[in-house]
Order: C-alpha cells, then structure tokens, then sequence
C-alpha cells in the first residue's frame, strides 16, 4: 500500500496495484475566502500552494469523494478531472450532485462494499459535526450539510486492510469501523478544524493520541492537517506532540510525501 500525500485531504492511494485519487482540491492558493465564524490560521483556502501541477494527479484509476466541500471536491477538481472517470461517493444525494456536473460513471460506496478492479470499497460513517447541534445550523446557514464518510479498502493482494477514516472527529463510529475491519492502516484527518469556532468537525492531536492508545496496534497517518483556514493543528504542533507522547507509529507525511506500507 502506498500513501501518497498530495494536499489538505488530496492524496493517491495505491492499494492492490490500483491507484485511487482522494478528495482533489485543486485550485490555486486563495482562491476561496477564509472559512467564516472559525479559527483563521491563512488568508484563504487553501492556504498552500499544491506541490505539483493540478494535472500531474490525475494519472489515476479512479476518484473518491468522501464529501463535497470546497476541500474535498473543488470548482478545479470539477472541471478538471475526466468526465468518464470512475468516481465513488459517499450517498445518493452527492451522486446527484457529481451527475448534474456532467461526470457519467459514479458509485455510491455501501456498508456492504463495493469492489473496482479486485479491490472492495466499504463505506464507514462520519461525526463531521452531525453530533453537534451548533455545528449543524451554522452549516445549514452556508447551505452545507455535515454529511460525509470514510472508506476502508480490502484486497486480497495486500497485507491487510486500510481505512480512510475522513472528515470524523473521534467518535463511536470509528472504533466500530476500526473493530469491525481491523485495519492494519489508518489515515486520519487531523487538522483539528473547527465550525463554528470551539466546535471540533475533525481530528486534533488528543483524538488521534486517544485512537492511538485505544488501538496501539495499527500504523497511522495524519493527512488533512495543512490546506484549510479553520484549522488548529499544523504539522509542526502535531510534529512536536508526537514526540512528547512517543507516538512512533504516526507519520506525519509532507505535502508530495509518499509512504509505502508493506
């Protein structure tokens, strides 16, 4: 299995020798507003540049896209990316939305899986603020949802199983994920972003030190932790809270960074 960390949430997997691009956001530095009534950590969104040419990700097999905010499926990745491309999503509602887009071959993901290529998507749940009644209305006020999802990946050509956990703080739904699938990797979103501000959507330093400690067994890696304005964790932090607490098995890969998990 291969982590290939390209932006924010953005990245490739290769799993079972298919290569899977992971919510592309890849519009230019700035192009969007900061997000408002959050923590503002940049000017903009997203507050990086990519390290590559939007076009260099596009090499790939297949799109999942977890959820469709701006930082998981932009206005670039939208006109961007083939519209004959496999895409997987996680509901009807953002099949729908992707279809009025003019993409032609999109599947959404189920709890029961789906397979592409001889390796099986399972849809997992998310708490990408949905457990929060603040966080709820203030999306309701920009007309988004907290709707959003995670995948785990199986194939019998790999060692075992990988979970891409998604936008989730750390909640009953990924332990259950976690449980059910024991996965021997995790990708977690770490940025610790917030919506409204003080109300956690993702996860920060001590949710990911809490699923280390419930599950010291499984190799994890903190993705979605620079790119967005309402973060507040950022790589250097997470960096130096991994040593404090001696968290050997989280990497912390660098936007272009690849990982390789035998």
């Amino acid at each position: 299995m291969k982590f290939h960390q390209i932006r924010s949430a953005t990245s490739i997997v290769t799993f079972g020798g298919v290569r899977f691009l992971i919510d592309p956001m890849l519009s230019p530095r700035d192009t969007y507003p900061a997000i408002p009534d959050a923590p503002v950590l940049g000017e903009g969104n997203p507050n990086c540049d990519l390290p590559c040419r939007p076009e260099d990700v596009l090499d790939v097999d297949a799109v999942i896209v977890t959820h469709l905010h701006f930082d998981h499926f932009d206005e670039a990745a939208a006109r961007l990316l083939p519209k004959a491309m496999p895409l997987f999503t996680g509901g009807e509602a953002e099949r729908t939305r992707l279809a009025g887009l003019g993409f032609t071959n999109v599947t959404v993901l189920t709890a029961g899986g789906v397979e592409f290529r001889g390796v099986r998507l399972f849809r997992t749940d998310c708490d990408h603020g949905s457990g929060s009644l603040t966080s709820r209305l203030a999306y309701a006020k920009i007309r988004e949802t907290a709707d959003a999802c995670g995948v785990v990946f199986e194939c019998p050509r790999e060692a075992g199983r990988f979970y891409l956990a998604g936008d989730t703080v750390f909640c009953e739904y990924v332990t259950e994920a976690v449980r059910r699938y024991s996965p021997k990797w995790i990708a977690v979103n770490a940025a610790g972003a917030q919506y409204p501000r003080g109300h956690l959507i993702i996860m920060n330093e001590f949710e990911v030190l809490a699923l280390m400690e419930m599950f010291p067994e499984v190799d994890v890696i903190a993705t979605h932790v620079a790119g967005v304005s309402h973060a507040t964790v950022t790589r250097e932090s997470l960096g130096k809270f991994r040593a404090e607490r001696g968290l050997a098995r989280l990497a912390i890969p660098e936007d272009g960074e690849e990982l390789l998990y035998g």
